[in-house]
This record gives C-alpha cells, structure tokens and sequence, in this order.
C-alpha cells in the first residue's frame, strides 16, 4: 500500500509531518493492505499565515483495484486534527464499502 503525501506552499513540516501523516493513516488502515493500491493525502491552509477556524484541510483519496475511488475530508483549526478525522472518516468509509461488497447479491434470486 502506498502512501504519498502532498502540501501546499502553506504547510510547514516537511518530511517528518509527511512520516507521522503516513504512520497514522497506515496504523489505522493497514487491515486494507492487501485491498487498497494506492493512497493520496493532501494537506492544505486555507488561508496560510492568518489563524482561523476550520483552515486546516485533509483530503484523502483510496485508490482500490476495479473500485471506484473513495475521497474523504476534513477540515479543522489544527493540522493533526484534520488528518485524524479525515482517517477516521476514511475508516468508516472502506468499512462501509468493503462491507457492501462482502454482502451477497439477493437480487439475483428475485430473476
């Protein structure tokens, strides 16, 4: 599984903000290792230098094999915050849908 990880030019952290933003999303989604190809994490301020309320932003995008691509966000005043809700929105997401998968399709029965 890979992850990568991308800033805007108003993120400061470099290489060790982009490990602890890898090891939390792979500590958490590892159990999809071998069902999850690729996934994209995208930090950004929304308003860079000047504090506000909800500016940090988190998008992550899971790239699946044949499967349509899942995107979660979150937005909050910290950094940190942002990516551990947007993982846990991811969480809920691929438990969500690998979970439909999993179901059997009963419609076929109805034929």
């Amino acid at each position: 599984m890979l992850i990568d990880v991308r800033t805007d030019g108003n993120i400061n952290g470099g290489e060790q903000l982009s490990n602890d933003v890898k090891s939390s999303v792979h500590v958490v989604l590892r159990r999809y290792e071998d069902r999850v190809r690729r996934i994209d994490v995208h930090l950004s301020d929304q308003v860079g230098h000047k504090a506000s309320h909800d500016d940090k932003s988190c998008t992550i995008e899971v790239h699946r094999d044949g499967s349509e691509l899942i995107v979660v966000a979150h937005q909050d005043s910290f950094m940190e915050q942002a990516v551990r809700g947007a993982v846990h929105k991811l969480k809920r997401a691929l438990d969500h849908a690998f979970a439909k998968e999993a179901e059997p399709d009963h419609r076929r029965d109805h034929h």
